[in-house]
């Protein structure tokens, strides 16, 4: 869900509450907190809202949770080292997923693009991520995002996705230098992108690539498919409508990875599915692609 959206603006006042850990016997007068029943107790606590005592999850003992507002100030030291900031205007979005469990702030830059195709603009969008219930890690990546597109892509060319687990030894200040990398990272994406418009690959290339990696799948008794037939259908379907624009090119491949990982709605339509975890993993398969051999012949054109 959408909280806030600020321009030209990286405040974190409405983020600012902490959470504490609660010891599960020691608060069982206060009926605010909610009784747990069957739960080992020795190495598990109780994490809650310190101003409301709002109950948000069941944590270990050595779970380290990480406060919204901390994740966002760092981000803002990141980008003003980078010197971003100073260059643009940009529009941050907020947003609170499962009530409080989880949270993603987006910055977008209006006005730094990259231009594969004529008319097809891409922008610069730096996000983090985190959650207070452990289901998520802390991520910071820098994306490129598709004008065209209004959930935007992807983007696994370099090491722009970093993740932290919540334990002992995480240490929040490490991230205002990943956070700076990450920015500067954008403008080695230019010729990259621009290389990508330029080559052609047939459809027969892409089938086969796609049953190799993203839509394979282990043989059943009743399915002795080695590939998911719906999602290579689906995604060569795809790859139609991308290229009608932008081409038969890597680019118009590269549009139809990026669009199945950030609207899996589309795809994925089960009923009570909650499309951000979702998203997440297919980002991830993408990812795995991006970095696959059948991609690097692609790209070695």
């Amino acid at each position: 869900m959408l909280v806030k959206t600020q321009e030209n603006n990286l405040s974190v006042e409405h983020l600012k509450f902490d959470v504490e850990k609660v010891d599960m016997f020691g608060n069982m007068g206060d009926k605010s907190m909610p009784i747990i029943i069957d739960v080992p107790t020795e190495d598990r606590v109780m994490l809650v809202r310190k101003d409301t005592k709002e109950y948000i999850s069941t944590v270990g003992g050595r779970y380290y949770p990480v406060n919204y507002w901390e994740l966002a100030e760092k981000q803002a030291e990141g980008l003003e080292q980078s010197g971003l900031l100073k260059k643009g205007d940009f529009e941050v979005k907020d947003y609170f997923f499962e009530g409080v469990r989880k949270f993603r702030r987006d910055v977008t830059w209006k006005d730094l693009t990259i231009e594969p195709k004529v008319g097809d603009i891409v922008n610069f969008r730096q996000s983090c991520s985190t959650s207070l219930n452990g289901s998520w890690p802390t991520i910071t990546d820098g994306t490129p995002s598709r004008l065209a597109c209004a959930n935007g892509m992807v983007s696994p060319m370099w090491q722009l996705i970093f993740k932290f687990r919540h334990t002992v030894g995480f240490e929040i200040e490490n991230l205002v230098n990943i956070f700076k990398i990450s920015t500067e990272r954008f403008f080695e994406m230019e010729p990259y992108f621009n290389s990508m418009g330029n080559k052609s690959i047939s459809k027969s290339e892409i089938e086969m690539a796609l049953r190799e990696t993203i839509c394979k799948r282990k043989p059943t008794g009743k399915n002795k498919r080695n590939h998911n037939q719906k999602l290579l259908g689906w995604l060569l379907e795809q790859f139609d409508v991308e290229s009608n624009e932008l081409g038969t090119t890597l680019w118009a491949f590269y549009n139809t990875l990026t669009h199945w990982a950030t609207h899996p709605e589309l795809y994925d339509y089960k009923e009570n599915t909650k499309y951000h975890n979702l998203a997440e993993k297919n980002k991830d398969k993408v990812l795995i692609f991006m970095r696959s051999p059948q991609w690097q012949k692609f790209m070695s054109r």
